[in-house]
């Protein structure tokens, strides 16, 4: 399978919805995509509502990101992470920004403006 973003922004805000399975095929490309749009925004929400499935290549990919968006000053939230994906989050030390989300996938909060 592969993986796929689709990008919705405006000038400040970019939106990158992941979906299919981010692992040790995909994530080079998806990791290339989600640090062109850390370098053009100055806000970053990582929505992974359809992601199907993430390996720690794919941590990985995820995990640069983050401390891309770090070191530009870009805001950055990752959203809708699958109970997967949560687990290996448990797993290994991270500083991702995951928002926790209800019981139906929505943000518990909104994500605040120049935050990180």
């Amino acid at each position: 399978m592969s993986a796929h973003i689709l990008l919705t922004r405006d000038s400040h805000q970019a939106v990158a919805s992941v979906t299919g399975e981010l692992d040790i095929a995909t994530a080079p490309h998806i990791r290339q995509a989600l640090l062109d749009t850390v370098h053009r925004h100055e806000q970053v929400i990582i929505d992974l509502r359809r992601l199907g499935f993430c390996d720690c290549a794919g941590l990985s990919a995820l995990i640069t990101v983050q401390k891309t968006a770090r070191a530009y000053g870009t805001a950055l939230a990752i959203r809708n992470v699958s109970p997967q994906l949560a687990r290996l989050l448990r797993c290994v030390p991270h500083a991702l920004p995951v928002e926790p989300t209800d019981p139906r996938g929505m943000p518990v909060r909104e994500f605040p403006v120049g935050s990180t």
